[in-house]
């Protein structure tokens, strides 16, 4: 037993701070209240059962090591010169700071992204001049496979990786993604959905997301989840929108009165699918409830909370992957039949995380055994072996009818969205997941979603929402009766909240998109976004019949998002010579600008005070003690002076030096050179931003003439 618990302890040392932490944590209760042995036998025992569970998630995010690819590409496969040594530490060292992701902070985060995306600058701007001499396209393609190479290094899918590495290679969208790859800011935001997913999945595997811990999603998801609701409020307060003439409005009342808002959210999906019902009693369709669940390898914990020796280590992610191409597969085999449903989809989770699809669909009673027999089939289909009991079948695919006499269809779906937004109407009712209030794990399910990036509700059939809400947008009702018949109607019903008529108007729950007759009017902006793309905004509708050239505006105005202005703050107390406008004063004093003070003549009582608490709440200015460099640092700073010397023939500083050993590069008589710790120094290409600038200039200029070429 002792070899086992060194070996678990050994083994929990290597495991990320995330999961170290609460496990010790539980170890250390254990062996408060039950002694010594208990908490033994918990690492021991967490060793043997957690541990498989922990190398499946690992298999997933981390790098094992520097790729065959990228060796080749970047290194040409020889490490035999400083050069390259010094490139594969650096790439080595990237590596296991990646691979430290779960327990890294946003600040560090932040750093290894600039690092990433320094490192593949500098790469392109190493190649760019061997590249000099090949075509135009040939160049643009070297460059995005070199940082496609070290993007995926990272696990990182490059931006249209797989249509432009197996299909047809199209400059207009390289030359995006390759500014998209030295971002540092485009690498921030993928690393930290990477450090997100990362953390959650291992509470996943530890099994701190399930009924018996938390339901849904862990505490710390959906601590973070709050906090970034909280701080996206604190930080849309703080702007407004200003159109052209200078008009502003407040920016958070325009979030609140939009779809972002989740009452409004709530809402709007039921008037939608209570418009799919009144469409479905017109049609004589019949509505059918579907319940799709994934295999039992997808699943963490089991029904009863306990882990799931089957698991394969998949995250909600991949489950969601895999009903999305299952309900493709089944999409394809109805529209092959010439079988049309209409409805909508909600994705939920089940308590450990995994989710699952409630369907409510309609479509004519002649089809419905067709339907069932066809989703049936498909959702049986992977892991068949599974399913020897009617009770296994009915957990991985469940139909119900829906019974006019027991409720409506929208009744059947309005728990289903309720409970996924803000739990609205549903006080009291409790989870037959987790046994928890429906109202109280509304906000988990929330974070669940953002967590993994999981669209909750898709309808499938109708018309699109986004002419809808222009069309609401639209007070104008002469002119729309103006346009065309058509065109009225389908505005008025929009206008009226009736879903229903809209979709009837616009062609029906099965019109195709081509066949629409209200559509939206795109046109592009005047400039482009900051990796050199052309961006579209929605300016109205157009009535198909009547054409996009005689169009209706809804955004007669553009708007700019801008800081709020500062509003005169003033410092006033009772007595003062400044009159108040009121009988008391309400008014903070502003700290940086505090009021002038005669000293010329005796203050006043409430004037010593103020002069008393100014005084005060002066910091003392604290210079840090000077840390001097060690013996080391010193012989490595004279190195590189004399390296220094020898290479270029001048004569740096010590200051200069301490910035090259600290890995920094300078240009030193027309050389560009960088340093090591050890005092050697390096050729290196440009600094970033001449890199970056050289490498912008060319890929506009690339795009600017195949402008030219297709003109």
């Amino acid at each position: 037993m002792f070899a086992a618990l060194l070996h678990a302890r050994k083994v929990l040392s290597l495991q990320p701070e995330c999961v170290r932490f609460d496990i010790s944590r539980t170890a250390a209760m254990l062996e408060q209240n039950q002694g010594s042995q208990r908490a033994n036998a918990f690492l021991i025992s967490f060793c043997k059962k957690a541990l498989p569970r922990l190398e499946l998630v690992a298999k997933k995010y981390e790098c094992a090591g520097i790729n065959s690819n990228v060796s080749a590409t970047v290194f040409g496969g020889h490490f035999d010169t400083r050069l390259m040594q010094y490139l594969a530490s650096r790439m080595v060292n990237m590596v296991a700071r990646y691979n430290r992701l779960p327990d890294m902070s946003r600040a560090d985060i932040d750093l290894l992204a600039a690092d990433i995306a320094n490192f593949i600058r500098a790469e392109l701007a190493e190649h760019d001049d061997a590249d000099s001499d090949l075509g135009e396209l040939a160049t643009l393609h070297g460059w995005y496979m070199r940082a496609g190479l070290m993007a995926l290094q990272f696990g990182v899918t490059p931006p249209h990786w797989a249509g432009l590495t197996t299909k047809y290679f199209d400059q207009d969208k390289a030359a995006p993604a390759i500014m998209r790859m030295f971002s540092d800011v485009w690498w921030r935001g993928r690393l930290r959905r990477v450090a997100a997913s990362w953390r959650e999945h291992l509470q996943i595997a530890i099994g701190n997301v399930s009924k018996k811990k938390h339901a849904y999603a862990s505490k710390n998801c959906v601590t973070d989840w709050r906090e970034q609701k909280r701080r996206t409020r604190e930080f849309l307060k703080g702007l407004e929108l200003e159109d052209e003439d200078g008009n502003r409005i407040s920016l958070i009342e325009k979030y609140d009165g939009s779809v972002a808002n989740p009452a409004i959210r709530r809402c709007e999906l039921m008037t939608r699918i209570r418009g799919f019902e009144n469409i479905c009693n017109e049609l004589g369709y019949v509505g059918e409830f579907y319940t799709l669940t994934a295999p039992s390898k997808y699943h963490a914990t089991t029904k009863a909370g306990y882990r799931n020796g089957k698991w394969n280590g998949a995250s909600p992610s991949d489950t969601q992957t895999y009903l999305t191409s299952l309900w493709a597969r089944i999409r394809a085999k109805l529209h092959r039949e010439e079988i049309r449903i209409f409805g909508i989809r909600v994705a939920e989770p089940h308590h450990d995380g995994t989710p699952h699809w409630h369907m409510l669909m309609f479509m004519l009673p002649e089809d419905v055994e067709r339907v069932r027999n066809i989703i049936r089939d498909y959702a049986w289909e992977e892991d068949r072996h599974e399913l020897r009991s009617d009770k296994a079948k009915k957990a991985r695919f469940h139909a119900e009818a829906i019974d006019p006499e027991k409720g409506s269809a929208t009744g059947y779906v309005a728990k289903y969205i309720s409970k996924n937004i803000d739990g609205y109407a549903l006080d009291g009712e409790t989870d037959d997941e987790s046994g928890e209030l429906l109202k109280e794990s509304a906000p988990a399910v929330s974070a669940w979603a953002a967590r993994w990036h999981i669209r909750q509700f898709q309808f499938i059939g109708g018309a699109p929402v986004t002419v809808y809400r222009e069309l609401r947008r639209l007070a104008d009702t002469d002119t729309a009766h103006g346009l065309s018949v058509e065109f009225a109607a389908v505005h008025d019903a929009a206008d009226a909240g009736d879903w229903a008529g809209y979709v009837n108007a616009q062609g029906g729950a099965f019109v195709r998109r081509d066949d629409l007759q209200v559509r939206t009017l795109y046109e592009p902006r005047t400039g482009f976004n900051q990796y050199g793309e052309e961006t579209v905004c929605i300016r109205g509708v157009y009535d198909s019949a009547v054409g996009a050239g005689t169009p209706i505006l809804t955004r007669l105005k553009q708007w700019k998002i801008v800081p709020k202005r500062a509003v005169d703050l003033a410092v006033d107390v009772k007595g003062a010579p400044a009159p108040s406008r009121s009988s008391v004063n309400n008014c903070t004093g502003s700290e940086s600008d505090p009021p002038e003070l005669d000293l010329s003549k005796p203050l006043s009582r409430s004037e010593r005070r103020k002069l008393t608490a100014r005084l005060r709440d002066k910091k003392r200015v604290t210079r840090r003690d000077f840390v001097h460099g060690t013996d080391k640092q010193s012989a490595a700073i004279d190195r590189t002076i004399d390296e220094i010397q020898l290479t270029t023939g001048e004569t740096i500083s010590r200051g200069e030096a301490l910035h090259l050993i600290a890995g920094g590069k300078s240009c030193i008589n027309g050389k560009w050179c960088r340093g090591s710790s050890t005092g050697e120094i390096f050729p290196a290409a440009p600094s970033h931003r001449a890199q970056a600038r050289q490498i912008l200039n060319r890929v506009a200029g690339l795009a600017a003439k195949q402008h030219r070429d297709d003109i």
